[in-house]
Parts: structure tokens; sequence; C-alpha cells
């Protein structure tokens, strides 16, 4: 209330500096204003969009194809090159690939379904989605198909400031689904 606060201080709801004596009317805010509230009306809405159970089926769905190409690709290139690489002491065994990627890749299903969600705002993440998405399958052909470290260390480069991107953009939206992508990073 405009009365009961004391002269000459500031208060939110007068948008100015000046007497209270003279807000004892009151003012509406100035457009800009306006404009600032509906923007922010419009993200409370968002943070709890529709479900959209069929989206995530999606992004499933997607997980799983892009697993079974990779997995594909991978197991094209097993054999002796492979077997004739120098491995690092700290790799882990060959049955713990499988169980690692089933769940990055449905954390990721389950992040990317949570920021699709909320629309217009999630159109950069999800470009940036799709483009993991090629790099990663693009990294077992060319490091296991096509046998080219090389490039795939180039890939691996690339993927990974993808993946990072992926956190900060998808964080921004739903800090949940940013924390969903920090496993991929490791």
């Amino acid at each position: 209330n405009p009365e009961t606060r004391a002269p000459d201080t500031f208060h939110p709801d007068t948008l100015n500096h000046e007497p209270s004596a003279t807000n004892s009317k009151t003012e509406q805010p100035p457009a800009r204003m306006k404009k600032m509230e509906n923007h922010t009306n419009a993200i409370e809405e968002n943070q709890h969009p529709p479900a959209r159970r069929g989206l995530l089926a999606f992004f499933a769905l997607i997980s799983l194809i892009t697993l079974s190409l990779g997995g594909w690709l991978t197991a094209l290139g097993f054999g002796p090159w492979y077997d004739d690489l120098l491995k690092p002491p700290f790799q882990p065994p060959g049955w713990l690939f499988s169980p690692a990627w089933t769940i990055l890749f449905t954390l990721l299903a389950v992040a990317t379904w949570r920021i699709a969600r909320y629309g217009e705002i999630a159109r950069l993440p999800l470009r940036v989605y799709a483009f993991q998405l090629l790099f990663n399958v693009l990294w077992s052909l060319l490091f296991f198909t096509l046998h080219r470290p090389g490039w795939a260390l180039v890939d691996i480069a690339i993927l990974n400031v993808l993946v990072v991107a992926m956190v900060v953009l998808y964080g921004r939206i739903d800090r949940l689904a940013g924390w969903f992508i920090v496993p991929h990073v490791l």
C-alpha cells in the first residue's frame, strides 16, 4: 500500500523513486514491463509442459536406432585390426560397453524428451542433439569400420563439444535434462 511506505523510498510497485505522496494513486507499469511480465508468465507456464508420451517414445526409438547402427558399425570393425591395436591399461572390459551405452542413450532420450516438450525454445538444443547423433554414429564408422583413428579423433573432439553444448543448452531449459547429459561427457 503506497500510503504506508516511508516517504522518499523506493518500492517496486512505484517503478520510480519519488516521494510516496505523489504515488498515492495506482500507476500502470510501462509497456516494456508488461512485455517482460508476459514473457515471464509464458516461461512460468512452460515450467510444467504437457507429458507428450508419444514424443518420449519417438526419442527412445531414435536412441535405439542410433545404438543399433553404431553397434553394427562397431561389430564390422572387430577382428585382426582391432585386436592388434595397443590399448590403454585403463580401458574397460568389452562386456561393459553395451550396458553403459544403453544407459547413456536412455538418459539422452529422456533428457531430449524433457526439453522438446517446451516447443520453440528447444529448437537450437534439438539441432545440436541431431548433430550429436550424427557424429556419434560417424565415430563408429570412422574408427571401427574404416579403420581411420585420426579422423575418428577429429570426430570425437567435435562430438565432445556438441555434448558439452547439450549440457548447457538443455540445462538452461530444464536443469534435470542437463544433468542427464553429464554422464555422456564423462
